[in-house]
């Protein structure tokens, strides 16, 4: 297995309400020349989900996989979950009766079923009976888009727009029907008329960026947490649920410090803060911002002069700029963080910090290109990273 160890990230699908229905698992694995490299590396991830759990890797949300002709005649479509696996049948797989009966079997067993990157061909429309979603690239001409979509609202499948990477893309979706929506599109700026960040929400990202400075002693940090009212009647109900089992209540920030530490209050003081930003946003940013933060801080471990605190804070604010729909560079001159952070946020060439931030969004998206070349261990690693990650942001969420 070390031999065909397997990257995996995900890109996620929304409804139209920016609500996450699912993930699409995309996965490598260590020879991409190879048919043979890539049905192992399906085989490793759905044998990863079986061991460590899907809810680990996507939560409580659908876990698209894709399946080619090869591996759709195997038992490994039935290690998916019932009631969140998906069956993602690639465009390459032929129709035939033995297909739709495994499709149907996998359909009666919970599973559900989507067929990707569609087409009204010959050898794709018998499928529309046998699934249960259908995937839409939406890079076509916006008539034959159009059209497609139309002709697909007279069958009883559910559409998927993918590629979806730009608010108007998605708009544009919503009009044509689709019921969900795939890509990053949420994570950027939304196009908006100039307007200058509030005041509160400077007050906001400044108190973050104070909480995580590193020079903060405990007394310090319960004092600035103390600066916000809300805040604290926040950090104490966390403090005494059932999330923190003590044996006496904890009756004061600097009690909460002690008690629980001073990384576990900044976290969470820094993620209750953050969601005040969120209003109208999709909650996938606040997921995407804590994977973000707990990935920098695994990948950024080894790196000399970088702290554990710093390195989740980068993550964290790395969706200030779809938080706020504002640029970042515009975010970072009017806000008052750090100049190290600033420099990271804005991609600039010699932060080492920064480098930490790509390469974890270059993980969460599948930027397999970007991330570099891995050795076994190191995807194994990331994996591992990436999984608990994701654990972490849905346990804390709730999500």
């Amino acid at each position: 297995m070390d031999e065909f160890s397997v990257t995996l990230a995900r890109q996620p699908i929304l409804a139209t309400d920016r609500s996450v229905f699912g993930y699409e698992l995309l996965y490598r694995g260590s020879r991409l020349d190879s048919a043979a490299a890539t049905a192992q590396s399906a085989r490793v991830l759905c044998e990863a989900l079986g061991n460590l759990g899907v809810e680990r890797v996507v939560g409580n949300a659908h876990a698209f996989v894709n399946f080619d002709q090869e591996l759709l005649e195997t038992d490994f479509p039935t290690l998916l979950p019932p009631g969140q696996g998906v069956v993602e049948i690639l465009e390459t797989v032929e129709p035939n009766p033995r297909v739709f009966e495994t499709l149907n079997q996998l359909r009666r067993r919970g599973i559900g079923v989507a067929a990707d990157d569609f087409m009204f061909q010959a050898n794709a429309v018998p499928f529309l009976p046998h699934v249960d979603y259908v995937k839409v690239d939406i890079l076509l001409a916006a008539d034959e888009l159009a059209e497609i979509a139309k002709q697909l609202r007279e069958y009883p499948v559910l559409l998927i727009a993918e590629k979806v990477e730009t608010h108007e893309q998605a708009a544009r979706c919503q009009q044509l029907g689709f019921n969900f929506l795939q890509g990053y599109f949420f994570a950027r700026p939304e196009p908006m008329q100039a307007r200058s960040i509030g005041s509160t929400q400077v007050a906001i990202v400044s108190l973050i960026a104070e909480l995580n400075n590193p020079d903060s002693e405990a007394v310090q940090l319960a004092e600035k947490i103390c600066t916000d009212l809300a805040l604290t009647h926040q950090i104490l109900k966390l403090a005494n649920s059932a999330a923190f089992r003590r044996q006496r209540a904890v009756g004061s920030i600097a009690d909460a410090v002690i008690l629980l530490g001073q990384d576990v209050i900044r976290q969470w003081a820094s993620l209750l803060l953050l969601t005040r930003l969120e209003d109208r946003k999709s909650p996938a940013l606040l997921l995407i911002a804590l994977i973000r933060g707990r990935m920098c801080q695994t990948l950024g471990a080894a790196q000399v002069g970088l702290g554990s605190n710093e390195l989740f804070t980068v993550g964290l604010l790395s969706v200030l700029d779809a938080l706020l729909d504002r640029p970042m560079s515009a975010v970072a001159s009017e806000l008052p963080l750090e100049q190290s952070l600033c420099d990271a946020l804005c991609g600039h060439p010699s932060s080492v910090l920064g480098d930490v931030l790509r390469r974890a969004i270059a993980y969460e998206s599948g930027d397999w290109v970007a991330l570099g070349a891995l050795t076994a261990e190191e995807r194994k690693n990331a994996m591992v990273a990436y999984t608990n990650a994701t654990h972490f942001a849905h346990s804390t969420l709730g999500r």
